[in-house]
């Protein structure tokens, strides 16, 4: 192999390498299961949203990770990647979110929703 073909072997194979893959899509099984998550936090009238230090309600936390899913949904392949990227913490400060129950008691946001996924009752309850 002459030594320009192997030169071009090499950029073509650097080129591929340096182009960002596209990311899949949330199929619609894995965005039902997305849907079913933020469906679940809406329900859970009595439960705080704790982001950046301040309390929301559940349903104002719905509003704000719709937000966030619509801005990356197209860059997750699964509900679990949305638990752990989106629904998990601050893309902001970096702190994780947090979820008050009624009783007081706190867990963190991916625990609650990977609880969820589970099929578990979130926080043990």
């Amino acid at each position: 192999m002459s030594k320009y073909k192997v030169v071009a072997a090499v950029l073509v194979l650097g080129l591929f390498l340096l182009c960002p893959a596209r990311a899949s899509a949330l199929s619609e099984v894995e965005a039902g299961r997305v849907e079913g998550l933020l469906a679940a936090l809406g329900e859970a009238g009595s439960l705080e949203f704790i982001r950046n230090g301040k309390a929301y309600s559940a349903s104002r936390a719905v509003s704000h990770l719709r937000s966030k899913l619509n801005r990356v949904k197209d860059r997750l392949s699964t509900a679990e990647e949305f638990v752990d990227k989106v629904a998990s913490g601050s893309s902001m400060s970096g702190d994780p979110y947090l979820v008050r129950f009624a009783d007081g008691r706190e867990i963190t946001a991916g625990e609650y929703f990977h609880d969820l996924l589970k099929g578990g009752s979130p926080g043990g309850d």
